[in-house]
C-alpha cells in the first residue's frame, strides 16, 4: 500500500498491480499443473518435464527466474538440473546446500528440503537468512522467492525454486497452490521415471529372453511349482536331446537316472530350492536317447511380490568334458610317487594324492578341510609346525619355499626325510592356491651318510698310508743305506733288492697319497687359475734331473692359465714318466707342447714319445680303465689317476698316434 488517498470503492494502483500479479502467478501454477500431464506424454526424458515447468513459470508476469535442483545426499549440495528466465550466471555465483551449518543452507532452498514444505522469502533484501544469495539475487532483479520440495510417495526428486521481481509476491494464500504445484511436478517426474523403468525392464526382459533362447552352452528353462517343464531353450534341446513339443509338461524326473529317481533325488532338490531359495548339484543326467552326461545343475525358486512360489528356474550345463579332464588329472595326480597336496593361502587342505595318504596311512575325508599343520604329516612337533606355518606365510605372499623336513610314519618305520616345497599359484597377481609337494629322499640321505662314513674310512686309511707306512719305509730305507757300509760283496745283491723295493714302495705310497687326495678330498677341491707353462717347466726340469738318458723337447710354452689345483703337477709328472717308462728305444725322446684351443675355451697339453705306440683298439681301453681293471698298482694306475684328476677339472684325456712312431697323450683343460 502506498498510503495515498483513493476514490471510494477503488483500489489503489499498487494494490491492483499486486493483485493482478498474484492472480497471474496462481493462474500460471494451475496452467503448469494442467500442462504437466501433457508434458509427461511427450517427454523423452525427465529433463523435458523440468525444463517445461521452468519455461512456463517465467512466462508469467512478475516471475523472473525458476530452476530445479537435485540434492547430493553425500555432500548435501544442491546441484541445478535445469532453469529458465533471467539467470545471468546466478547459479554459478551461489552455493546452495541442505546443511543449515553452511552459509548457503538457510535460504528457501535449504529450508524447503529440510522441512519438506513450501518456504517463501517475502523480501530478499530484508531477509538475513538469504545469506550469500542476497546480493547476486538483488543484482538480477529478484525481490522475493519461494521453494517447494518435489516429493512423491516419499521419494524426493529435487526442489523447485521461483524468484519474483516484486517483494511479497508469494503470499500465504499462495502456499497451498505452490505445494500443489510441487506435488504435481513430482508426480509427473515420478510417472515418467516409473514408465522409463518399466520400459527398461521390458527391454531387459526381451533381451534376456532372446539371450536365453539363443544360448546353446546352457539348458535354461522354467518349471512350474510341481517341477514340470514350462519353457525350453536351444541349449536345453542341444544338451538334453528333447524338442520343445516332446518335453513341455514333463517332470524333471525324466532327466535323472533310474537309481536317482528311485532314491528321490530330483524331488529333494526341488524341496531344497523351495526351502532355501536356491540349490546346486552335480551328477549324471540322462539324455533323450538314453546316454548319460555329467551335469552341473542350479535350481532357483521364483516367487511373486507376496513371496508365494510361482515356479522354478533351472540351469543345466554339460560338464562331461570337464569331468573327463578331472578324471585324467586325478589319475596323474594319484599315479605319481611324489607327495602332492593343494591348499588355500590360509593353509586349509583342499586336496591330497594317494601317495601322501599312504605315507601316514590316513583317510582323505578326514584331512580335507583341516589346516595343514593339524594333519598327521606335521602334528606332534612344534618346530616342524612352526617351519610349515612360516613356509605357508611366505608362499601366500608369492615366494617359492623349499626345505627338508622329517615326517613321522604311522607304520613305526624310521621317519622319512622329505624334500618339501610350497609353490604359490597366482590369478591376477593374487595368490589363490598353494601347491605342496614332497619327494622322499630318505634313501638318498642314507646313501649320503654312507658316503660320508666311507670317506671317513678312506681318510683314516690315507692317514695310515701317509704317516705310518711312509714313515716305516723311510726308516727301512735309511737303515738299508747304513747297512750298505757293512755288507760283504756276496750280500750286496740282496741289499740292492731291498733298496729297490723300498724305493718302489715309497713311489707307490706317493701314488696312493695322490689317489686318496683325489677320491677323499674331491668334494672340497677349490680350483683356481694355474699357469700351465710354469707347471710344465717344473715337470720337465724334474724329469731331466731324475732321468739322464732321455731327450726332452719343449715346443713353445704360451703363457696360459687353466682351471686346476696343486694336483696339476701330478698330472704332468705322471704323463712325462709314462712317456719314458713305456719307451722301448735306447734313446727315449719326449716332446711336450701346449696348444690353445680355438675360441680360447681350453688348452691342450700334448706329451709325445718315440716308443712303440699304442694300437687303436687299446687307446680307448687305456684311458677308460676302471678300478677293477687295475690288477696291480703298476698296471696303468698312474694314467687312471691322471684321468680322475683331469675330469675333476672338467677336462678330458685321449691318445693319438705320434709321427713317425710312438704315442701322444692329449689332455684338454678349461682355460681360466
Amino acid at each position: 500500500m502506498t498510503g495515498k488517498s483513493q476514490p471510494p470503492g477503488d483500489a489503489s494502483p499498487t494494490t491492483e498491480r499486486e493483485l493482478r500479479e498474484r492472480l497471474g502467478i496462481l493462474a500460471s501454477f494451475n496452467e503448469v499443473i494442467a500442462d504437466v500431464n501433457e508434458t509427461i506424454v511427450d517427454a523423452s526424458a525427465r529433463a523435458d518435464i523440468e525444463r517445461r515447468v521452468c519455461e512456463r513459470l517465467v512466462q508469467t508476469d512478475g516471475l523472473r527466474f525458476a530452476w530445479v535442483g537435485v540434492v547430493d545426499d553425500e555432500t548435501d549440495d544442491v546441484t541445478p538440473r535445469t532453469w529458465a528466465g533471467v539467470e545471468d550466471g546466478y547459479l554459478d555465483a551461489v552455493d546452495a546446500s541442505v546443511a543449515a551449518s553452511r552459509p548457503g543452507g538457510n535460504g528457501p532452498v535449504g529450508r524447503s528440503i529440510r522441512s519438506n514444505s513450501v518456504q517463501t522469502t517475502h523480501s530478499i533484501r530484508d531477509d538475513s537468512d538469504f545469506g550469500p544469495f542476497r546480493d547476486p539475487a538483488l543484482e538480477r532483479g529478484y525481490r522475493s522467492a519461494a521453494s517447494v520440495p518435489l516429493v512423491y510417495d516419499d521419494t524426493r526428486y529435487g526442489v523447485l525454486t521461483m524468484y519474483a521481481e516484486h517483494e511479497g509476491a508469494f503470499t500465504p494464500e499462495l502456499v497451498e497452490p505452490i505445494a500443489n504445484l510441487g506435488h504435481a511436478v513430482a508426480h509427473g517426474i515420478d510417472t515418467h521415471v516409473r514408465r522409463e523403468r518399466e520400459r527398461e525392464l521390458e527391454r531387459h526382459e526381451e533381451i534376456f529372453s532372446r539371450i536365453v533362447e539363443d544360448i546353446e552352452e546352457y539348458a535354461l528353462f522354467r518349471l512350474d511349482t510341481d517341477g514340470r517343464v514350462e519353457s525350453w531353450n536351444r541349449g536345453a534341446a542341444a544338451i538334453k536331446g528333447y524338442s520343445t513339443d516332446e518335453i513341455l509338461g514333463e517332470h524333471i524326473r525324466e532327466f535323472y537316472t533310474d537309481a536317482d529317481r528311485e532314491d528321490g533325488r530330483p524331488d529333494r532338490l526341488l524341496e531344497r530350492a523351495r526351502r532355501e531359495g536356491r540349490v546346486e548339484d552335480e551328477g549324471w543326467l540322462v539324455r533323450a536317447d538314453g546316454t548319460r552326461f555329467w551335469a552341473a545343475v542350479a535350481i532357483t525358486a521364483l516367487t511373486d511380490d507376496d513371496g508365494e512360489l510361482t515356479g522354478f528356474a533351472k540351469v543345466t550345463r554339460d560338464m562331461t568334458e570337464r569331468k573327463r579332464r578331472e578324471q585324467q588329472l586325478n589319475a596323474v595326480f594319484n599315479s605319481t610317487f611324489q607327495y602332492i597336496g593343494l591348499a588355500d593361502p590360509d593353509g586349509t587342505v583342499l586336496k591330497v594324492n594317494d601317495a601322501a595318504l599312504d605315507l601316514v596311512d590316513a583317510d582323505r575325508d578326514e584331512l580335507v578341510g583341516r589346516l595343514a599343520w593339524e594333519t598327521p604329516w606335521w602334528s606332534g612337533d612344534e618346530s616342524r609346525v612352526a617351519d610349515l606355518k612360516d613356509a605357508l606365510d611366505r608362499a601366500s605372499d608369492g615366494d617359492f619355499v623349499r626345505y627338508e623336513v622329517e615326517i613321522d610314519r604311522t607304520t613305526g618305520e624310521r621317519a622319512a626325510v622329505i624334500d618339501f616345497s610350497v609353490t604359490p599359484v597366482s590369478v591376477d597377481d593374487e595368490v589363490s592356491l598353494l601347491v605342496l609337494e614332497g619327494h622322499d629322499i630318505t634313501t638318498r640321505k642314507e646313501r649320503e651318510r654312507e658316503l660320508r662314513r666311507e670317506q671317513e674310512r678312506l681318510e683314516f686309511v690315507n692317514r695310515i698310508i701317509r704317516h705310518n707306512l711312509l714313515n716305516g719305509l723311510n726308516v727301512v730305507g735309511a737303515r738299508a743305506d747304513i747297512v750298505g757300509d757293512f755288507v760283504e760283496p756276496a750280500g750286496q745283491t740282496h741289499l740292492d733288492t731291498i733298496q729297490n723295493r723300498v724305493r718302489e714302495m715309497t713311489d707307490l705310497v706317493g701314488t696312493m697319497r695322490t689317489f686318496m687326495k683325489v677320491i677323499v678330498e674331491r668334494e672340497s677341491h677349490e680350483f683356481r687359475p694355474r699357469p700351465i707353462h710354469e707347471a710344465v717347466e717344473h715337470g720337465v726340469e724334474t724329469l731331466r734331473t731324475d732321468t739322464h738318458d732321455v731327450s726332452i723337447t719343449v715346443n713353445g710354452l704360451p703363457e696360459r692359465s687353466v682351471v686346476a689345483d696343486d694336483l696339476l703337477d701330478e698330472v704332468i709328472e705322471h704323463l712325462l714318466k709314462n712317456a719314458v717308462q713305456h719307451n722301448d728305444k735306447p734313446d727315449p725322446e719326449v716332446t711336450v707342447e701346449v696348444v690353445p684351443e680355438s675360441g680360447d675355451d681350453g688348452v691342450e697339453l700334448r706329451v709325445s714319445d718315440n716308443g712303440p705306440g699304442i694300437p687303436d683298439a687299446e687307446k680307448h681301453r687305456i684311458v677308460d680303465k676302471r678300478i677293477e681293471d687295475l690288477s696291480n698298482p703298476g698296471n696303468g694306475f698312474g694314467l687312471f689317476l691322471v684321468r680322475e684328476i683331469v675330469e675333476s677339472y672338467g677336462g678330458e684325456i685321449r691318445i693319438e698316434d705320434n709321427e713317425p712312431s710312438g704315442a701322444t697323450f692329449v689332455v684338454t683343460l678349461p682355460q681360466a
